[in-house]
């Protein structure tokens, strides 16, 4: 009996990469990420990502092409936002998948892209000595090359101060010229600071978004880990969401 089954898999950017500059083609977008699959693997037969537009008061798309890797070990492969991210030898790549421009469905705050067995997609994923056991289930991991401007850089920027876990910072209010949070940010994000006007320092965690209220406000599942400080740079550190298609 063949089944069919989904893997969310959610790569974390730094909020500082993210800030620091548009990616160009041949950077590392996003290091391994793990994922598991039941014993004795699967054939992965599609892939769709959701990616985020940049930050920007009219949101652009980020429709370019990029390159998903897979591997067993998840070895770190570089720094984010750097071309010639792999200066070892590798052998711990197994398969590749290339998702082309012409793959979008055109969008403002979320494009969608997908490519499935049609396009040539047809990877067997199972395990060897390298592959860690876990729970039952069998560890792998994907990283991914950017083949294009891939612009995170955001305007979303706190107009309020307040210290970590204060009562003030569950409830936070937003600035930026022009800016809509909405179009920005939804409920699950987990948000970091981008670029630091002092303590905290960039990437420092700022909470989990519960509701996006309005244009200027956004409400966390809890106060805030971090201070919150006036003209902090605000960024999703999962831009990019992956949903890996099997079939078992």
């Amino acid at each position: 009996m063949v089944r069919h089954f989904t893997k969310d898999v959610l790569p974390i950017i730094k909020a500082s990469k993210q800030n620091a500059a548009a990616f160009t083609a041949g950077d590392l977008l996003f290091d391994w990420k793990a994922f598991t699959l039941p014993k004795r693997g699967a054939k992965l037969v599609g892939v769709t990502a959701l990616i985020r537009s940049k930050g920007d008061a009219n949101p652009t798309p980020n429709n370019f092409g990029l390159d998903l890797v897979f591997g067993r070990i998840g070895t770190s492969l570089g720094t984010a936002n750097a071309v010639g991210f792999v200066s070892t030898p590798q052998n711990d790549i197994f398969g590749s998948v290339n998702i082309a421009t012409s793959n979008y469905v055109k969008a403002v705050s979320t494009s969608c892209l997908s490519v499935a067995t049609v396009s040539g997609l047809n990877i067997s994923i199972t395990p060897d000595d390298n592959t860690v056991t876990k729970n039952e289930e069998e560890i792998y991991y994907v990283a991914g090359i950017a083949n294009g401007a891939f612009d995170f850089i955001t305007l979303n920027k706190f107009a309020e101060s307040g210290d970590a876990e204060a009562a003030s910072t569950e409830e936070i209010t937003m600035g930026g010229t022009d800016m809509d949070v909405r179009k920005h940010f939804i409920e699950g994000d987990v948000l970091a600071i981008g670029t630091s006007v002092g303590a905290p320092a960039a990437d420092s965690a700022i909470g989990t978004l519960k509701t996006a209220g309005s244009a200027t406000s956004i409400t966390l599942t809890t106060t805030s880990t971090s201070a919150v400080v006036t003209n902090d740079l605000l960024y999703n550190t999962s831009p990019i969401r992956l949903k890996l298609h099997f079939e078992k």
